[in-house]
């Protein structure tokens, strides 16, 4: 028996693990005390880890379509032989259509990222796309045009912490949820804006059941509060903000009456709970995904959460917002470095797909986010991500497919993503797959989106592979734990293998991903293997930096009023819009929300794994008992669910946690126990929440293209025979 450290990559926390393995098979698995920020924690997750790992389900051979495509009928193939026909494939597309009809989709996080940019960068294809668009990189486009940087919450040493719309009991429980539950033991407080009674508003001191969607009312009206009662850190403001006269007046205008209305909330709740965050110092409003899904107003709802930040001071100080990078671990090669992003010619940024209506987070905002940071000097300034905030949207993806148009995109590479599952639209979504030359999946199961695949690759899984965290205070090692079983393979060997065949072999010289961390490490003197013994290389905060440094943004403060946002045409200060959806009124009397996650599966993940689905044998939409009496449902019943955009049928839970008014729908849901062929692919379009979801413009924020998942009309009913 032996004892080996390594991770758990069931979602993108990357928590350390301690493996038991005896005979090369990992038997056990537990917490890791000494890893230096999981501290021997883990969650239910991390009990699926080795059910994952030896599935019989699992891919474990590289297969070729043999039959049409959905068809099911795959052969084995060889890894060597598979690469080269890929290779030769998209070699003959870059040859007839050019670079840029390569595209590729991506899940969230739990692979290699900088190797995919680094093959993408050197083919000269700008289309790189993935849910980016509702999941956390809006946030960080938002954030660096406005001060330059992605906040953390420095949560232990918070006085007041603010949950807005985010639930780290479900989503981050180790790393979020226990820090939280630390602080509040000595005697933080805690706010939770949620239109569900979660566990995080159980807990809470104070919980505002906010309508689903309304969340950028409320921020405002936080706003008007500040500035009107002299609440805000005049000092903070009149140094190191720009425009805030402009915010004055633009408050001037708004209605606490108004924004009770639209937030399902009352006056004397909206005033509570603003001078509670301004008074209570310093203050966290933790990252949360509920903002970013909310279409129309989602960014400028992230826009107003900077603002309330900067209003407050709490930006950069002990038990705040911190920013920018500190310590020794700025020496490393950064994964911003790695991807090569200076082979991307300026002609090839400029046919990125959706960059012509969705500028933010294209490669037209991110030049000025960089080019921002670099003029500012700015010591702890690290570039904002490309992968993250340069991206082609999904839809202008599907239509270059579907109608060629601006041009052809004829071939696809998705790489642990499922994106008939995290798709609104999923129907056009299919359409555009089996459109495409050439469609290759990496993965770790064949899903529905695999079964549309001309090439099926096995992904290794996390403890089969070594990864390096880089996180803005350090580098976390995530060492391999055991060999990779069959023939599963990392997927820097996927890219690595595609880039030799491609004329990209100079750019590679590093055989596996240890060797490139190894190279990645050399400017600390240290390889992978001393990072994992030593358990990382982390440095304490720095406070405050913006007072010898200033903000990296184009003036140097945090910009109240955006210049960034300005030069691409869009609002430099957050307003409201009025959603207009079709059919609304008593077709349609509830408001939707989805996306929560659930433990212990992770967006699509884990549907196969025997443990989860008894946690979660069906799936569940709920209903407040008063509305499912008003309506004659009963607990346990299938019913339909619909918004103005289509149907899906779920099973019903009653909970008083939800509002009467509200229904909230789980998401990510499949069942691979079903035919996978066409046309049921795993049954995807009967209980798919992404088929209520729009796709189209006029739901879509102006800036991004975020994607509505909340806040959407809908009604629920007796199934249809």
């Amino acid at each position: 028996m032996e004892i080996r450290k390594s991770w758990c990559g069931l979602c993108h926390v990357r928590c350390g693990i301690l493996l038991q393995v005896e005979d090369g098979r990992a038997v056990r698995v537990k917490g890791d005390p000494d890893h230096p920020l999981t501290r021997g924690s883990v969650c239910p997750r991390c009990g699926l880890l080795l059910e994952q790992v030896y599935h019989e389900s699992r891919l474990n051979f590289p297969l070729k379509r043999g039959g049409e495509k959905g068809e099911g009928i795959w052969n084995r193939i060889g890894w060597e032989t598979a690469l080269d026909e890929v290779a030769a494939k998209l070699d003959r597309i870059r040859r007839d259509n050019g670079p840029e009809a390569l595209s590729f989709f991506h899940g969230t996080y739990r692979t290699h990222h900088w190797p995919g940019k680094r093959f993408f960068n050197l083919f000269g294809s700008p289309n790189m796309t993935g849910t980016n668009h509702i999941c956390m990189c809006p946030t960080h486009a938002v954030e660096w045009a406005t001060y330059g940087s992605f906040a953390h919450g420095d949560l232990r040493r918070a006085s007041l912490i603010v949950l807005w719309g985010h639930g780290p009991f479900q989503s981050y429980p180790v790393s979020e949820w226990e820090p939280i539950e630390e602080a509040k033991s000595r005697g933080t407080r805690l706010i939770v804006i949620d239109p569900r009674r979660t566990m995080e508003a159980e807990a809470a001191d104070l919980w505002l059941q906010i309508k689903p969607g309304a969340d950028l009312p409320l921020m405002l009206a936080w706003m008007k509060v500040m500035v009107e009662e002299d609440l805000y850190d005049r000092e903070f403001v009149e140094r190191w903000t720009v425009g805030f006269p402009e915010l004055k007046k633009e408050l001037e205008g708004l209605s606490l009456e108004e924004a009770a209305r639209m937030t399902w909330l009352t006056q004397d709740q909206i005033v509570r709970s603003a001078r509670m965050y301004a008074g209570m110092k310093p203050g966290v409003i933790s990252f949360g995904l509920g903002v970013d899904k909310q279409g129309l107003n989602a960014n400028q709802a992230e826009r107003a959460r900077c603002i309330l930040r900067a209003l407050t001071g709490n930006l950069d100080v002990p038990g705040g917002e911190l920013i920018g990078s500190t310590g020794e671990a700025r020496k490393a090669v950064s994964q911003h470095e790695m991807e090569m992003n200076e082979a991307l010619l300026p002609e090839q940024k400029a046919r990125q797909l959706g960059t012509d209506r969705y500028r933010l987070m294209s490669y037209q905002g991110w030049d000025r986010m960089v080019e921002a940071g670099r003029k500012s000097g700015v010591v702890s300034w690290k570039p904002p991500d490309p992968d993250m905030t340069a991206c082609a949207h999904p839809n202008a993806v599907w239509k270059a497919i579907l109608e060629e148009k601006p041009y052809p995109v004829k071939a696809m590479i998705i790489l642990a993503g499922n994106p008939l599952l995290c798709m609104p639209n999923p129907r056009l979504v299919h359409d555009a797959l089996k459109k495409l030359d050439l469609l290759v999946v990496v993965d770790y199961f064949t899903t529905p989106t695999g079964q549309l695949a001309d090439y099926l690759f096995p992904a290794a899984s996390t403890i089969e592979r070594s990864d390096l965290m880089e996180m803005p205070f350090g580098f976390i090692p995530c060492p391999k734990g055991i060999e990779p079983l069959h023939e599963r393979r990392a997927d820097y060997e996927f890219w690595r293998g595609l880039a030799v065949r491609l004329g990209q072999e100079m750019h590679w010289p590093w055989a596996t991903m240890e060797e490139a961390n190894d190279y990645r490490l050399s400017g600390l003197g240290i390889h992978f293997r001393q990072l994992v013994e030593q358990g990382g290389i982390l440095s304490p905060p720095e406070f405050r930096k913006y007072e010898r440094e200033g903000f990296a943004t184009p003036s140097g403060k945090v910009e109240i009023s955006s210049s960034i946002f300005r030069d691409l045409g869009y609002e430099d200060l957050p307003r409201y819009k009025e959603v207009s959806w079709p059919e609304e009124g008593e077709d349609f009397p509830l408001v939707m929300t989805t996306g929560s996650r659930f433990l212990p599966v992770y967006h699509s993940e884990q549907r196969h794994l025997a443990f989860a689905r008894r946690q979660f044998p069906d799936p569940l939409v709920y209903l407040h008992p008063d509305t499912a009496k008003e309506l004659g449902l009963k607990d346990g019943e299938w019913v339909e669910v619909a918004s103005p955009f289509g149907k899906i049928r779920m099973k019903l839970r009653i909970s008083d946690a939800i509002h009467p008014r509200s229904v909230e729908v789980q998401h990510g849901w499949w069942f691979p126990e079903r035919d996978g062929r066409e046309p049921l692919l795993y049954g995807v379009w009967e209980s798919n929440v992404n088929i209520l979801c729009p796709e189209g413009d006029a739901w879509l924020s102006p800036e991004i293209g975020s994607w509505p998942l909340t806040g959407i009309p809908a009604r629920v009913g007796r199934v249809e025979n």
